[in-house]
């Protein structure tokens, strides 16, 4: 199947990590479970569901995003979760959307029970260091917490704080669960 993430309905260019999502579908064992924190209109979704459709393996994907007014964004944001939908209509069927907060999301999966989560919602200090303390115990031995935007100040602090013996790839963090 042909990406369809740079199609334009699919808004601004915020998705830089192409190749950790790659990474993560193709070290996946099947029937993986994929947890995407902070989906937007779905390019990076998009591209990782392609991704998981051309590895024929049989990986889960849950999409956990609010879909409303972002504080730092002044955009009528009203449409949003629709506009998801649309964007991600050729995988009807093929993912979960859950429209929840990221910290309360995480109480919907048992610990050790994710091969894969990303982090790309709030990027607050505050709410980086919540999503990573809700989501790491969720994530299986040798599984993987990542999370995007490792250039801001905010992001930064909360991962070091959080987390040790992390590698970065596309302004990305990646912590493996040994």
């Amino acid at each position: 199947m042909k990406h369809i993430y740079n199609n334009s309905n699919f808004g601004e260019n915020w998705f830089t990590y192409p190749n950790l999502y790659t990474s993560m579908v193709n070290i996946c064992p099947d029937n993986g479970h994929f947890v995407e924190v902070g989906c937007w209109k779905g390019k990076s979704t998009s591209y990782l569901m392609v991704e998981i459709i051309n590895s024929g393996k049989s990986i889960k994907l849950d999409c956990i995003d609010l879909w409303s007014k972002d504080q730092d964004y002044h955009e009528d944001l009203s449409n949003l979760f629709d506009t998801f939908l649309n964007n991600m209509s050729e995988f009807k069927g093929l993912y979960k959307a859950i429209r929840m907060d990221s910290v309360e999301a995480a109480s919907l999966y048992k610990n050790n029970s994710l091969d894969f989560v990303f982090i790309d919602a709030c990027h607050s200090y505050e709410c980086v260091k919540n999503d990573i303390k809700a989501w790491l115990p969720k994530i299986k031995k040798n599984g993987y917490l990542c999370g995007h935007d490792f250039s801001s100040k905010d992001v930064n602090k909360a991962v070091y704080e959080c987390l040790n013996n992390i590698s970065t790839q596309e302004d990305c963090w990646i912590y493996k669960n040994l």
